[in-house]
């Protein structure tokens, strides 16, 4: 994740095609060591795209995920079929009593 950043970081900085020296420059300016098999992947991998497309397919792509949880139309009907629980009261705290200050020896002065 940090090479994508990276990578899109110099891209919005003006670079249209950051090479890999480009993006193991900003690494190591942020005190990173990167993989250079992994830099060259996604080096290569972007090439000829721009940012705004890899990220329009991105967008794409996770429209169509499904995180679970269940159908949206299913859930009002189970709320309805449970029956309304009576609101359990909770005693009351007390709040606690300030305590009286203390003297720093002029240590705020």
């Amino acid at each position: 994740m940090q090479y994508v950043a990276a990578y899109a970081l110099l891209t919005l900085g003006g670079k249209a095609n950051p090479s890999e020296a480009d993006v193991k420059g900003l690494l190591a300016e942020v005190g990173v060591t990167g993989s250079d098999a992994e830099i060259k992947t996604l080096v290569d991998s972007l090439k000829g795209k721009t940012l705004q497309e890899v990220i329009a397919e991105g967008l794409k792509k996770v429209g169509t995920l499904s995180l679970g949880g269940g159908s949206s139309k299913a859930a009002p009907v189970a709320a309805q079929a449970q029956p309304a629980k009576k609101a359990e009261e909770k005693p009351v705290e007390k709040a606690p009593e300030p305590e009286e200050d203390v003297d720093m020896g002029g240590l705020f002065d």
